[in-house]
């Protein structure tokens, strides 16, 4: 993580194939991957570790994931307010400079309902 980015890496093992026959990885990885990088970069562009939810995540697959090379999610943040933060996501294949997939997301930040307040003060 630094400044408004965060990327993560992911070696791909054979149960994130989307079938037996074939080495892509299914697309649900990438999904979830995106989502974990994105919220990530939530934190570091607001320095600071407080609940957030994602709100919205779309993504466009691009290209099928090959299995044999690591992946990497580089989630940037586009803009941040007190409640929303908006979220760009490039998933690449190491050494490709084409983005396998790419997202945007959308999280509501500061969710500290009073269930949250609650659990806190019973500590």
């Amino acid at each position: 993580m630094e400044g408004n980015q965060a990327i993560i890496g992911l070696s791909p093992q054979p149960w994130m194939f989307a079938d037996d026959d074939c080495e892509e990885i299914c697309t649900s990885i990438l999904y979830s991957l995106a989502d974990s990088a994105c919220g990530l970069a939530v934190f570091a562009e607001a320095q600071e570790l407080t609940p957030i939810a994602t709100l919205d995540l779309r993504m466009d697959y691009l290209r099928p994931a090959a299995g044999d090379r690591d992946l990497l999610a580089v989630a940037t943040c586009l803009h941040l307010t007190e409640e929303i933060a908006f979220i760009h996501c490039d998933i690449l294949s190491n050494g490709d400079s084409q983005p396998v997939a790419t997202g945007s997301g959308t999280f509501v930040r500061n969710t500290d309902g009073q269930r949250f307040q609650a659990a806190a003060g019973e500590k």
